[in-house]
């Protein structure tokens, strides 16, 4: 039975096939780009602290129900809220519990050039 082709880079221009995603070469390049979490702003022991006490207050998913897993930044997400300078990006007030399904859904929806935004509807504020 033939096997399915391998589909070319997702870097446009980029000819090297790949098992799917991005080829090695531009796997790394966006990972470099991206950096690491710390310089990201996350301070891996404090945000565990506050990710896991906050779950413990708040155990439900507001959207379905379910066993919240997942502390999102909400309305604004906290790469906003760092380059806008807020004192305090991961105070309560600006997170929301969530669980896995819920989040992915809502990463894709709100997440600029994430892989539904063309098929997003806009938002009411």
């Amino acid at each position: 039975m033939p096997r399915k082709p391998r589909p070319p880079c997702s870097v446009p221009g980029c000819p090297e096939l790949t098992t799917g995603g991005r080829c090695p070469q531009h796997q790394r390049v966006a990972e470099q780009q991206r950096g690491t979490a710390a310089e990201r702003g996350y301070d891996a022991r404090r945000w565990a602290r506050v990710r896991r006490a906050y779950l413990y207050a708040h155990p439900w998913c507001v959207l379905c129900g379910r066993t919240a897993v997942v502390v999102d930044h909400f309305p604004e997400s906290r790469r906003s809220l760092v380059a806008r300078g807020a004192a305090d990006p991961d105070a309560w007030h600006r997170l929301r519990p969530l669980c896995t399904q819920c989040h992915s859904r809502e990463t894709a929806v709100h997440q600029p050039g994430g892989w539904a935004s063309e098929r997003a509807k806009p938002t009411r504020l």
